[in-house]
C-alpha cells in the first residue's frame, strides 16, 4: 500500500507544479542568445534575407537562355495552296519548240487552250498542328544584365546589413527590458525594506505614545507615513510584474519569475568617444544605405541602357508535325535576332528621370544617417559620463542619507527627534536609493545604445563581465 501512495505523490508534485511560476534565474548573455534564437523580429529579419537570396537568383537567371515548349493547332477558312496554269509551267518545259508550234496554227491553238487550265497545288491543309522547343539566348542588352547581377548582391547585402542592424536593436530591446527588471526588483526591494522601517517606527511611535512621551499627532505621522508606502510597494510590485511579461515576451518564453543575475551596475570599462565615431563609417545602418545607394544608380544606368538594341541568338527544333511539308517547312531553325525600340511614348525619359531622382534621394539619406548617428553618438555619451560623474555623487549622498537616518532613529528613540524627522530621514534615504538606481539604469542603457548606433552591440556583455 505505501508503494502505490509514493508513486501517487510522484505524481502528483510535478503536476502541481504546472498551476505555479516557476522561477528562472537569468544572466544578460544568456537572455541575449534566448533573444537571438526565439525573436519574432529577428525571425522577420532572417525571411527578408532569404526573400533577397531568391530575388538574387532571379535577377541572375537573365544570363542565361529561355527554352520554351511550344504546341499550335491551326484551322483555316481555306486551304493554304498555290494555284498557277499549265501554260506557265510548260513554257519551260516546252523551250525551242516553241518556234515550231507557232509555225503550226493548230497545234498553238491546241496547247493554248490546254495551257489556260489552272492547277492548284496544296501547301498547308486546313487542319495543321506542330509541337516544337524554342530558344532565345541573349547575347547583348546595353548592360542591363550586368547592371541586374549588381543590383541583385546589392539586395543581398542590404538584407544582411539590416538583418545585422534588426539584430543589433533586439540586443539592446533585450538588454533595457532585462536591466528594466533588475531596476523594477531593486526598487520594489527598496520601497519593501523602507516599508520594514517604517513599520518598525509605527510600532515605536505607538509605544511611545502608550507611554506618554510623544502625543497622538507624532504617531499620525508614523501611520500615515506608513500607508503611503504601502501603496508605493504595491506599485512597484505591479511595475515588476510587467517589466517580467515584458522581458518574457521579448524573448519569446512562457511565463516565469525570471531573476537577473547580471545587476545594475557600473561596467568595468568605457569605449572612448573617438573611437565610437570611428566606427559609424561600418555600422550596418550605414552599409545598407551605401548599398541602396550603389543600387540607384544601377538602377539608373540599367534605365538608360533601354536605348540601346537587344541582340538574341534564336532557335526551333520542330519535334512533331502534322500536315505540315518537311520541304516546305525546315524542322530545325537558327538565327540573330534584334529588337531596337525607337521609340515608346517617352517611356525612356521618364524612367531615367525617376532613377535619378531615386539616387539624389538615397544619397541624402545617406548623408542625413551620418549626421544623425554622430549626433546621437555624441548625445548619449554626453549623458553616460554625465550619469557616471552623478554616480559617483550620489555615492556621498547616500552616505550623507543613511547617517542622518540612523542618527534621527536614535534621537527618536531617546525623545530628542520628531516622529516627521524620523519620516523626512527614511524618505530621504529611500529617495537617494532610487537616484542612484536610476542613475545605474541610465549608464548602462546608455552604453548600450551607442553600442548599437556603431553596430557593436553583440559586444554589450563583456562589458559586463567581472573582471
Amino acid at each position: 500500500m505505501s508503494k502505490y501512495l509514493i508513486c501517487i505523490m510522484a505524481l502528483c508534485v510535478p503536476l502541481g507544479l504546472f498551476g505555479q511560476d516557476v522561477e528562472r534565474p537569468l544572466t544578460l548573455e544568456e537572455a541575449v542568445t534566448i533573444a537571438r534564437n526565439n525573436n519574432l523580429t529577428l525571425a522577420l529579419a532572417k525571411e527578408r534575407v532569404a526573400t533577397a537570396q531568391a530575388q538574387s537568383k532571379e535577377l541572375n537567371a537573365l544570363w542565361y537562355p529561355t527554352l520554351t515548349l511550344t504546341g499550335e493547332y491551326t484551322h483555316s477558312l481555306t486551304e493554304i495552296a498555290a494555284v498557277t496554269t499549265l501554260g506557265e509551267i510548260g513554257s519551260d518545259l516546252l523551250g525551242n519548240l516553241a518556234p515550231v508550234i507557232s509555225e503550226n496554227p493548230v497545234i498553238e491553238a491546241l496547247v493554248n487552250d490546254i495551257g489556260k487550265s489552272q492547277l492548284r497545288l496544296p501547301i498547308v491543309p486546313r487542319n495543321s498542328a506542330e509541337v516544337g522547343v524554342e530558344l532565345i539566348w541573349v547575347v547583348f542588352s546595353g548592360g542591363r544584365r550586368v547592371a541586374a547581377s549588381r543590383i541583385a548582391k546589392g539586395l543581398l547585402s542590404v538584407a544582411n546589413e539590416q538583418y545585422s542592424a534588426t539584430q543589433d536593436g533586439v540586443v539592446v530591446a533585450v538588454a533595457e527590458a532585462y536591466w528594466g527588471l533588475a531596476l523594477a526588483r531593486e526598487l520594489t526591494n527598496v520601497r519593501r525594506s523602507a516599508h520594514a522601517q517604517y513599520g518598525e517606527h509605527l510600532r515605536q511611535a505607538r509605544r511611545l505614545e502608550e507611554e506618554g512621551m510623544i502625543n497622538r499627532a507624532e504617531r499620525l505621522i508614523a501611520e500615515v507615513a506608513y500607508d503611503q508606502n504601502a501603496a508605493l510597494l504595491a506599485s512597484a510590485e505591479g511595475n515588476q510584474q510587467s517589466a517580467e511579461r515584458l522581458l518574457a515576451s521579448l524573448l519569446d518564453i512562457d511565463s516565469l519569475t525570471i531573476t537577473p543575475i547580471t545587476p545594475l551596475r557600473i561596467p568595468h570599462t568605457i569605449p572612448s568617444k573617438d573611437r565610437l565615431i570611428a566606427l559609424i563609417a561600418t555600422t550596418p545602418t550605414i552599409n545598407s544605405l551605401e548599398h541602396g545607394a550603389q543600387i540607384a544608380s544601377l538602377t539608373l544606368n540599367a534605365e538608360r541602357s533601354r536605348y540601346l538594341p537587344t541582340i538574341s541568338l534564336i532557335g526551333h527544333q520542330q519535334l512533331w508535325s502534322s500536315g505540315l511539308d518537311k520541304n516546305i517547312f525546315p524542322r530545325t531553325i537558327v538565327g540573330v535576332g534584334l529588337e531596337w525600340t525607337l521609340f515608346d511614348g517617352l517611356s525612356r525619359e521618364g524612367a531615367i528621370a525617376r532613377s535619378k531622382s531615386a539616387l539624389r534621394s538615397a544619397q541624402t539619406t545617406l548623408q542625413k544617417a551620418d549626421n544623425d548617428l554622430h549626433t546621437a553618438v555624441e548625445r548619449y555619451y554626453a549623458t553616460l559620463t554625465t550619469s557616471l560623474e552623478e554616480y559617483q555623487a550620489q555615492q556621498t549622498t547616500l552616505a550623507l542619507a543613511e547617517e542622518l537616518h540612523r542618527a534621527q532613529l536614535r534621537a527618536f528613540a531617546e525623545g530628542m527627534a520628531t516622529s516627521l524627522d524620523v519620516v523626512d530621514a527614511t524618505q530621504r534615504l529611500c529617495e537617494v536609493r532610487l537616484a542612484q538606481l536610476a542613475t545605474l539604469y541610465t549608464i548602462d542603457t546608455s552604453l548600450a545604445t551607442l553600442l548599437m548606433l556603431v553596430g557593436k552591440a553583440d559586444e554589450l556583455t563583456t562589458f559586463f563581465i567581472s573582471q
